[in-house]
């Protein structure tokens, strides 16, 4: 559940001091904090799930996946976002405040729950959207089998949805197809 900090503006200096020494993953958009945490046990299924199916077929492609730890830098009015799951291949950071931050993700995942469905397919989808290397978001539901990819094409972005429990995720850029049995296994989705 996101929860925005009530201050009017919040400077990047006093983000990366809260960031630095919260508990929480606290995400910085547009002058604005909200801090992350308390995620239900579905929602922490689904991202162990594709982390370890994700982990084993990347190793060979020199492609690493960051669970949600991983800050990622985005583009538009200088974000710092924690996506549930990213992919990079040669990784790349840029350390600010001596904390590193990643560049590059080719692919993010967001596995919704209802409080933050809406900014994962808004705002966030947006701001990821101006990341140069990024080819392939995803948005995985945590309530209902229900996959939504989305893979860039030049400059538009084209939608898939899998809903079928025996349906796939193909991930043509990396060269992995993972079935949608394995992302929901064990979360009690489906």
């Amino acid at each position: 559940m996101a929860t925005s900090l009530k201050r009017p503006f919040v400077s990047l200096d006093a983000y990366f001091a809260l960031d630095r020494g919260a508990d929480a993953r606290c995400e910085y958009r547009n002058g604005e904090v909200f801090c992350m945490g308390g995620a239900q046990p579905e929602h922490n299924t689904i991202c162990v799930n594709l982390l370890t199916e994700l982990r084993g077929g990347l190793r060979e492609r020199g492609c690493r996946p960051f669970p949600s730890d991983q800050r990622v830098k985005v583009n538009t009015g200088s974000p710092y976002l924690y996506p549930d799951l990213s992919i990079a291949c040669d990784p790349r950071y840029v350390t600010i405040n001596g904390l590193r931050t990643l560049v590059n993700p080719v692919l993010i995942i967001e596995v919704l729950s209802p409080s933050t469905a809406q900014d994962d397919r808004g705002a966030k989808f947006l701001q990821y959207q101006t990341i140069e290397t990024l080819t392939d978001y995803v948005l995985v539901d945590s309530t209902a089998v229900a996959v939504l990819h989305y893979r860039r094409h030049g400059n538009w972005w084209q939608p898939l949805l899998t809903e079928e429990p025996d349906g796939t995720l193909t991930l043509d850029t990396l060269g992995i197809a993972l079935p949608l049995a394995a992302i929901y296994l064990d979360s009690g989705v489906g």
